[in-house]
C-alpha cells in the first residue's frame, strides 16, 4: 500500500481518530441513553458503571475498550 505525505505526518505525530482513541463512545460501560422528554434531558448518552448522563466524546479512568468481534 502506498502512503502519502499526510499518512507519514499522521503515524510520525500518533493521530487518532475520534473512534480510536478512549471515549465514552467506544467504551465497554457506555450505551445511547432513550431520550425520556424531561426538561433536563441533554445527554445522549449514559454510563453504565457510573450510573450518569455524559457525552460521547468525554472519557474517564474507568475506560474498558469495546470488545470487537467475538469467538461464534
Amino acid at each position: 500500500m502506498r502512503t502519502t505525505p499526510i499518512d507519514r505526518a499522521k503515524v510520525a505525530m500518533g493521530y487518532q481518530t475520534a473512534m480510536q482513541r478512549p471515549c465514552c463512545r467506544n467504551c465497554a460501560h457506555g450505551e445511547q441513553a432513550t431520550r425520556t422528554g424531561a426538561y433536563n434531558d441533554v445527554y445522549p448518552w449514559r454510563c453504565n458503571k457510573g450510573g450518569f448522563g455524559t457525552t460521547v466524546q468525554a472519557v474517564c479512568n474507568q475506560h474498558q475498550p469495546v470488545q470487537q468481534g467475538s469467538a461464534a
